[in-house]
């Protein structure tokens, strides 16, 4: 938001705290990057406040006191938060917020208040950076550590791996992962984990978070070190959203379990119920809302001669292979035709499964995915197949029709200059159906109809 020279918050503010609000109120969409926010409106003061607006959750209204009560300039912003609108043609209710994103709206309204609801002029421009800087960090764990009802410190758990982020063992990059259980309680004299345990070299390199976690108290003690395979739920009872490499550490994040691990690539993830919950990558922390996500997909890919159960189990492969491609940093392309007789209009000759003028290895290769369907792969064949070089292409009913495609789309829709080769190429396919694009950064965009449709995530 903008606030004109002459405007009594920026009496109030100064300069520093100006710059605090406005990088604060960012982070509506930085964590909850489907929400759309309204134009924030400055009124007379009211106290904080975050309601919904309509019984059916569509919409929240926050309120943000700034300055002090009896301060003659002290004003309150309000705006509202609403699911971001997307163009589609289904009917279903999908505009509605879930608790965890009105908990965490809940939360940035509040900690803004904090900080400006005083005499926020008077604060230091180092101290005004320092909590900008933290801003979005502190709120979600603030949230995670309420909504898991842990004693434990998650601000310093996060401050910890951030700082393993930056190490190395043996010139390899570090990673870790732990199984927090809410529901235990330590009976170890130390201090908070995993601050003592990472203060000494051989553990920082203990666990990977892939086959081996430590397995940590509620209130931070250490209780086991652990083999996720043998520690594994055995409740696979609905779908779960993770990268392929974090399954065992999702699976293991059910019921009190909550997992956190961090990657070698940097990446920090939070799991529960088995699924994604949040992330942090390249300074970016996000939640997600894989329903919400499914939903919007789904809508597209659907087709008359498909059934819906169809559809939305190819769907759910594909987005679980973005999400590994888009966890990897090796960048990808899945193209999901709505009439699959369009082939020819995308994919280069001799690309396609079964053209005449195929390589012999690859001609072998093809018999082996000739007729398979991508719902029916196993995740891990999936994930290979989408770091090849080129696109991965299927027909709206799950049938691999080309791996590694170099794609040429007769209709290639308008495209500038400053588009990578990937992108030009998810655009122009998305003229035949749905192109879902994962860049080597790890962020992940939806193209329908020759334009953007959607951006599941952004890294940074």
């Amino acid at each position: 938001m903008s606030l004109r020279a002459n405007s009594r918050l920026r009496v109030v503010l100064g300069e520093n705290g100006i710059e605090f609000l406005e990088h604060s109120l960012g982070a509506f969409q930085r964590i909850l990057p489907h929400v759309e926010i309204s134009d924030w409106a400055q009124v007379p003061r009211k106290k904080l406040e975050s309601v919904w607006v309509d019984s059916q959750r569509r919409t929240i209204r926050v309120t943000i006191p700034i300055g002090l009560l009896e301060e003659p300039n002290s004003r309150s912003l309000t705006a509202t938060v609403k699911r971001r609108s997307v163009a589609v043609s289904s009917r279903v209710a999908r505009r509605t917020l879930d608790t965890r994103e009105f908990d965490i709206c809940k939360r940035i309204a509040t900690r803004i208040s904090e900080v400006l609801e005083g005499k926020p002029s008077q604060i230091s421009g180092a101290t005004m950076r320092a909590i900008r800087d933290s801003f979005d960090e502190d709120v979600i764990a603030q949230h995670i550590e309420t909504h898991y009802n842990l004693r434990m410190s998650i601000t310093t758990l996060f401050a910890d791996l951030h700082a393993l982020s930056e190490q190395s063992y043996e010139n390899k990059a570090l990673a870790f992962g732990c199984i927090i259980d809410s529901s235990k309680r330590g009976v170890s004299p130390y201090a908070e984990f995993p601050r003592k345990f990472l203060a000494a070299k051989r553990y920082k390199a203990l666990s990977d978070g892939f086959r081996t976690a430590y397995y940590v108290s509620g209130d931070g003690r250490l209780l086991d070190f652990i083999d996720l395979e043998a520690f594994e739920s055995k409740d696979l009872s609905a779908h779960n959203y993770y990268p392929v490499w974090a399954e065992r550490l999702a699976r293991n994040s059910r019921g009190r379990r909550y997992g956190i691990a961090l990657s070698r690539q940097g990446d920090i993830l939070v799991f529960d119920g088995g699924t994604l919950r949040f992330t942090h990558r390249n300074g970016r922390w996000q939640y997600w809302n894989h329903s919400h996500i499914l939903n919007l997909l789904r809508d597209r890919a659907k087709a008359q001669k498909v059934s819906a159960r169809t559809v939305n189990d190819v769907i759910v492969a594909v987005y679980l292979g973005a999400l590994d491609v888009s966890f990897r940093r090796s960048g990808g392309l899945f193209v999901i035709l709505h009439n699959r007789h369009k082939l020819r209009q995308i994919v280069r000759f001799g690309d396609a499964i079964g053209d005449e003028i195929r390589t012999l290895a690859d001609s072998d290769f093809d018999k082996v995915l000739q007729g398979e369907k991508i719902q029916y792969l196993a995740p891990m064949t999936l994930v290979e197949l989408a770091a090849l070089d080129g696109a991965i292409v299927l027909a709206n009913d799950g049938a691999i029709l080309a791996y590694g495609a170099v794609l040429s789309p007769k209709n290639a829709g308008h495209l500038r200059g400053t588009e990578g080769s990937r992108t030009k190429a998810a655009i122009g396919a998305s003229n035949y159906g749905l192109a879902i694009k994962i860049s080597s950064d790890g962020d992940i965009d939806v193209f329908h109809d020759g334009t953007s449709f959607m951006r599941i995530s952004q890294s940074g």
